[in-house]
C-alpha cells in the first residue's frame, strides 16, 4: 500500500498521468501485447462488474483478486451464456487497494492474468481504458474501466475473449522513466540540502 501511495504520488508530481486513459476500444493493436499496468480500488466499497461480450472459441470465467488485502472473488461472467448488460458485485475493496483480474479458460484448464508475471508467457493478458459511460454494442453502461480479456498465450493478442466493465476501478498511471529520473536527482538534490543545513548548525 505504501509503495502504491510513492508511486502514484511520484507519477502525479512527474506529470506522466492520462497518457494511459486514451486508448480505444476495442483493443486498436491486435496481435500485440499491451503494455503492462495496475488496476488500483478508487474508493473504499464495493466493485460492480457489468459484463459487455465475447469473441472467443473456449468458455471462460472471471474473478478479482485484492492482492492488498488477500480476498478472491467467486467466478462470475461465463463469457459464452451471460448476457451482455448483467451486472455482478465483485465484491468490497478499501481505496487503493492493488487489483488483479484473472480468466479462467476452462477448456484449457488455465488462469490469464492482469499481473504480466504470473503469465506462462510473460505478457499482461488484460487490456483496460477509462470509459465515461454510454453505448457499447447495444447496451448502456456507467462511466468505469473497460477491460477486455485474452484466452491464449500466442500471436492473437486481440483482448476480447471476456470483456466487462468495472465500477470503482482505476487504472495508476505509469511514471514515464525519464520524468522519474528527474525527479529521483531532485528529491537527491533537496536531500542533499536538507542534511547540510542539519550538520551547519
Amino acid at each position: 500500500m505504501r509503495r502504491l501511495s510513492i508511486v502514484l504520488a511520484l507519477a502525479s508530481l512527474a506529470g506522466a498521468a492520462p497518457t494511459l486513459l486514451a486508448d480505444s476500444i476495442p483493443y486498436p493493436n491486435a496481435g500485440t501485447p499491451t503494455s503492462p499496468m495496475t488496476l488500483v480500488a478508487t474508493a473504499t466499497g464495493d466493485v460492480t462488474g457489468y459484463f459487455v461480450g465475447q469473441s472467443a472459441g473456449d468458455d471462460s470465467v472471471i474473478r478479482m483478486v485484492d492482492v492488498t488485502s488477500g480476498i478472491d472473488s467467486a467466478y462470475f461472467f461465463p463469457n459464452h451464456s451471460t448476457a451482455p448488460g448483467t451486472s455482478q458485485d465483485f465484491g468490497a475493496v478499501n481505496e487503493g487497494d492493488i487489483l488483479v483480474f484473472e480468466l479462467y479458460d476452462i477448456n484449457a484448464n488455465q488462469t490469464f492474468s492482469t499481473d504480466a508475471s504470473a503469465n506462462i508467457d510473460g505478457v499482461n493478458h488484460g487490456y483496460a481504458t477509462a470509459f465515461a459511460g454510454g453505448l457499447l454494442g447495444s447496451n448502456l453502461f456507467p462511466a468505469g474501466t473497460y477491460l477486455g480479456m485474452e484466452d491464449t498465450s500466442w500471436f492473437d493478442y486481440d483482448y476480447n475473449d471476456n470483456q466487462f466493465l468495472f465500477t470503482n476501478v482505476g487504472i495508476a498511471p505509469t511514471p514515464e522513466p525519464g520524468s522519474l529520473l528527474l525527479l529521483g536527482t531532485g528529491i537527491l538534490g533537496v536531500a542533499g540540502t536538507l542534511r547540510r543545513k542539519m550538520f551547519a548548525r
